[in-house]
């Protein structure tokens, strides 16, 4: 009968052992307290706001694969990094750091990936932000070699740099997005290629007169943005897939994604006015993209003429 007794009603007489031991109460209290949380480092900083939708979906899935009695904790960097120094802190971390980033073979040799992608694949049909005067110019491109007497702008350490010029596109580099657009309007390039989940979201926070999205194009490309962890840290990768999973099956994945600010206004403006697609290979695909299953991608339509 006495090991059938709850744990409760053992700790009086575990607190009178502990007291004729000479031993401190705060060990039996900690052995009593719930389990600590689980500290989750993010790839973003508290007031990094273009970052919400990555964190609010992170918080969703691993909520759904929460075990009874955990806690999660979610700690926000101090700093913003670029994408090469996020990277080469997840590649040493020992705890459970989560970022988020465009996938590509080198990194997916270099850290775990969780292979469900974030945008459905939006983050591979691109839009333009261009000087808004120069609208006539581009309403002129049909073809990949007709917007070859263009200079894109991408992000130094992007992967979309690659598969510019990979497709024999011009392509000049900035240190991050503020000084991208600041290069565009300095004329330092001629378009800046972006998701369509960024463009009118970047465009609505920035509000330049002298800056707009492109009419009529977009580059159309195979990738996915997914979270990554650390080599080592497959528990983690498992919990969030899992959770993810358990997101879209349930439908508040889609949900999400189809309300969230971020990919709203860009969704309706793609498909109440399709663009004419030019179509790019992409090398660094890695080849352990999820299937064609509609539960992972998005269909845009697209202009025939």
């Amino acid at each position: 009968m006495h090991n059938n007794r709850s744990a409760s009603s053992s700790l009086p007489r575990l607190l009178l052992v502990f007291a004729l031991l000479g031993m401190p109460l705060s060990v039996c209290a900690e052995t009593a307290s719930p389990s600590a949380p689980i500290v989750i480092d993010l790839q973003a900083t508290a007031q990094n706001h273009s970052q919400e939708y990555f964190v609010t979906l992170l918080q969703m899935a691993l909520e759904e694969s929460r075990q009874p009695g955990e806690q999660f904790e979610y700690r926000y960097s101090e700093h913003d990094y670029s994408q090469a120094r996020w990277i080469n802190q997840l590649e040493s971390d020992r705890g459970n750091m989560v970022i988020w980033t465009m996938t590509n073979r080198q990194r997916e040799a270099s850290l775990l990936p969780v292979r469900i992608p974030l945008f459905k694949g939006l983050f591979g049909h691109r839009v333009f932000i261009i000087r808004k005067k120069d609208q006539p110019l581009f309403n002129q491109v049909r073809t990949r070699e007709d917007l070859q007497k263009f200079v894109a702008g991408q992000g130094i350490h992007w992967p979309d740099v690659d598969i510019l010029q990979a497709n024999q596109l011009p392509v000049t580099t900035g240190a991050n997005v503020e000084s991208l657009f600041k290069m565009l309007k300095a004329r330092r390039f001629d378009y800046f290629p972006r998701g369509v989940a960024e463009a009118w979201y970047e465009m609505s926070s920035l509000r330049d007169p002298e800056l707009a999205v492109e009419e009529s194009l977009m580059l159309v490309y195979p990738t996915a943005v997914y979270y990554f962890v650390n080599k080592n840290n497959t528990q983690l990768a498992r919990r969030i897939e899992t959770g993810l999973e358990a997101l879209i099956d349930n439908g508040r994945f889609d949900a999400f994604f189809q309300a969230h600010q971020r990919t709203q206004e860009g969704l309706a403006q793609v498909v109440s006015k399709p663009r004419r697609p030019i179509y790019l290979d992409n090398p660094d695909l890695p080849e352990n993209l999820p299937g064609p299953e509609e539960r992972y991608w998005i269909s845009l339509p697209t202009r025939t003429d």
